[in-house]
């Protein structure tokens, strides 16, 4: 199985990565299965409908680039490629029964599916399937494996481990339509867009020490033959920025046309998803045996800081830099740009209202990070570890985005600041 340094091809100087031609970020199964969880209940089972076509879209767009690079022809041979770069991926494994007519689709060890279950199972059961992304990339790559002007194929699952069945399966049939296609950020995408250059970082910096131990602690990780990717307390999966900024982002449109009222909550709770995932995966990364072997992971605050925006960087969440920091304050960061902004530019155009909500709930976990875990201590990042952080009481933080390229700044900057206690 390839690594993800094999995989992926950093887009410098923004800290971004793409798999061939397509912009893609390391995401953990705490912030999927959040964000997935969010979607659901701000749009019932319609959000299944938005979940699976925008899986379908990103998915499509990627296994086409990767298909046309590597000179991938023939029904066989794409189905076999599709599955290997989705275990690759971290994804699973799909194991294709399909014909130009349909067929199934089996799957094991799912991003989604498994760490629902993994995570949940003996709590609560899903009432739904909850891989929609594995359904959207299979009837993408069926589509693509057997072209047709009769239409495309759509998948639906009839069994997953979420909701407690013993394995996962899909089905496919034709859709008599075209396939609905939207914009995909590509490299050339973002390298055609006016973007500030980031300042360079300092020789006194952190940055430069940090980012080559963290591209060495992440980018030599390997998925299992299974196609599980698990390192640092958590399960990773590369995926496409298409795909979840756009549930993310279709979702919050949806909410603004229908019941506007909601939208403060669903923002806040796409928020909480991002800072979620971000305090198990940074601080995991960063409390690591692995990272142990050549940085240390306590020491001055300041340094503390500027490993963890080293080890976002290496995730493909853009060039974050601190401009201002007071420890027990305040933080702010900024970047010239994320896989956030770019996409939303690139697909919705420009807004005068914050959209940078996984920014936003990443550095609010970076400050949650630096001022309420003990790194020295017996096993800083766990479940345990988060629920009491966030179970209430402790000090508080307000995180505000004060400029976004969106609305015509030349920077993204989220500012957290603490709370004084009344």
């Amino acid at each position: 199985m390839k690594s993800l340094g094999e995989l992926v091809r950093d887009l410098q100087p923004h800290s971004l990565l793409t798999l061939s031609d397509q912009l893609v970020y390391v995401q953990s199964h705490h912030h999927a299965i959040f964000l997935d969880q969010t979607i659901s209940d701000a749009l019932g089972g319609e959000g299944w409908a938005v979940r699976k076509q925008s899986a379908f879209e990103s998915s499509h767009a990627l296994l086409e680039a990767v298909f046309k690079a590597q000179s991938v022809e023939g029904a066989k041979d794409r189905l076999e490629a599709a599955s290997a770069l989705f275990s690759a991926m971290g994804h699973g494994r799909l194991v294709f029964d399909v014909t130009a007519e349909g067929g199934m689709v089996r799957g094991e060890a799912l991003f989604y599916g498994s760490s629902f279950a993994e995570k949940y199972g003996k709590i609560v059961r899903h009432k739904q399937p909850v891989d929609s992304f594995a359904a959207g990339f299979s009837a993408a790559a069926a589509s693509l494996a057997f072209p047709s002007d009769w239409g495309h194929f759509e998948a639906e699952e009839v069994n997953c481990v979420g909701r407690g069945d013993g394995g996962c399966a899909f089905t496919l049939a034709r859709r008599p339509e075209r396939p609905r296609l939207g914009t995909a950020v590509t490299r050339q995408v973002v390298a055609g867009l006016p973007l500030k250059a980031p300042p360079l970082d300092a020789p006194a910096s952190q940055y430069p020490h940090a980012i080559p131990t963290a591209m060495r602690v992440i980018r030599n990780l390997a998925a299992t033959e299974e196609g599980a990717l698990r390192a640092f307390g958590v399960r990773l999966a590369l995926v496409p920025v298409g795909y979840v900024n756009q549930i993310t982002f279709d979702t919050m449109h949806l909410l603004e046309s229908r019941t506007p009222e909601l939208v403060p909550v669903y923002a806040a709770l796409v928020r909480e998803a991002a800072q979620a995932g971000s305090f198990h995966l940074l601080g995991g990364v960063l409390s690591s045996p692995e990272w142990a072997i050549s940085s240390k992971a306590t020491g001055p605050v300041e340094h503390r800081l500027e490993k963890l925006l080293s080890i976002a960087r290496v995730l493909g969440w853009g060039r974050w830099y601190s401009v201002e920091f007071f420890p027990g304050q305040s933080l702010v960061v900024r970047s010239p740009t994320t896989q956030e902004s770019i996409y939303y530019g690139t697909r919705y155009g420009a807004s005068v209202r914050n959209r940078l909500f996984f920014q936003q709930g990443a550095v609010l976990a970076v400050m949650q990070l630096l001022h309420r875990v003990d790194f020295a201590g017996p096993n800083p990042i766990s479940a345990a570890s988060y629920a009491a952080l966030f179970g209430g009481g402790g000090v508080r933080f307000h995180v505000e985005e004060t400029r976004s390229p969106l609305r015509g700044d030349d920077m993204c900057e989220i500012v957290v600041e603490v709370l004084s206690e009344r």
